[in-house]
């Protein structure tokens, strides 16, 4: 990493992380739940549960299209996406079954998701089918009810990722990660979203050389003061977001910042996703060819896991 990356975070804090668990490909969308930390290893077709006091891994489920995105229902059940064909399942009482169809309007991939109060779940479609070759196009964020309906709820997106519903159920954040911002929509009582208003958008450093003059976002969650915790891609750190939009903390990795999820006992355990491509390799191509090694890894957080969502 260049040090001409540190100009972006002058003056702030930074945390220390310890090793976790390896030996996965490509980890996305972390998620705990009663002490157990749910994996998504996207390109090993499988998901794993963590044992977080021993880093114990157990594979859950093999999902042959490619699993992304998960939440954790109400009743504590496991809504997971498969990727090449554009469906959900939910898992309980160890079985899998069809959620939702959503084959009829994904454009591209499955992506992030976020489950609201009411079961409502937020899906990205990225908008392309980058591991098959496709260039990047214009996503959207679909919505799916409880019923399996599923609905386009907001166009035009520019790679949409990190899905998060703040403390009061009241706006949906996400991240725009090819466009580098923050984009936050108004929830309506229906689950409809609306006010659309670009949050946050930092500009690198002038000084910044071109390897890293992309400020790109990929997953995020929330803490209990709406602070978002974000993974900085190839600025490889994770940085806090306050809900006044500043910089507080920073967690500096060796790999690509991928995704990150609050947990543990008390709730201040941030749980960190980074993901290692070859460097002489492209990194959507990397993942095609299973040439990426995915590390999972803790820190201590100030503020704790909240009611905001995930």
């Amino acid at each position: 990493m260049s040090s001409a990356a540190n100009q972006l975070f002058p003056g702030v804090k930074q945390l220390p992380h310890k090793f976790l668990v390896s030996g996965m490909y490509f980890g996305e969308s972390p998620r705990f739940h009663n002490g157990i930390l749910y994996v998504s290893d996207m390109t090993g077709c499988r998901i794993y549960t963590i044992d977080t006091s021993s880093g114990d891994k157990q594979i859950l489920l093999e999902v042959e299209n490619q699993p992304n995105g998960m939440c954790i229902a109400a009743d504590g059940s496991l809504i997971y996406s498969s990727m090449f064909d554009a469906k959900l399942y939910r898992f309980r009482d160890g079985t899998s079954e069809l959620y939702a169809d959503m084959s009829h309007v994904m454009t591209g991939y499955c992506g992030d998701m976020v489950i609201d109060r009411s079961g409502r779940v937020y899906v990205d479609d990225v908008g392309a089918r980058v591991l098959h070759g496709e260039q990047p196009k214009a996503g959207r964020l679909l919505s799916i009810e409880t019923d399996g309906t599923v609905k386009v709820a907001v166009e035009n997106l520019n790679f949409p990722n990190a899905l998060m519903i703040n403390s009061s159920g009241k706006s949906l954040i996400l991240a725009e990660t090819f466009a580098q911002q923050l984009t936050k929509y108004d929830i309506g009582n229906d689950g409809t979203l609306h006010n659309r208003q670009i949050i946050w958008s930092p500009p690198p450093p002038a000084s910044l050389d071109d390897q890293y003059a992309v400020f790109s976002i990929d997953g995020g969650c929330m803490d209990a003061e709406d602070g978002m915790w974000l993974s900085m891609l190839s600025y490889e750190r994770f940085i806090r977001l306050d809900a006044e939009g500043h910089i507080t903390h920073q967690i500096k990795v060796d790999g690509h910042a991928t995704a990150c999820t609050l947990g543990g006992e008390d709730g201040k355990t941030l749980y960190l996703l980074t993901n290692k491509a070859p460097e002489d390799e492209g990194h959507f191509r990397a993942m095609a060819n299973k040439r990426t090694k995915c590390t999972v890894s803790t820190a201590r957080v100030d503020i704790p896991r909240g009611a905001a969502l995930p």
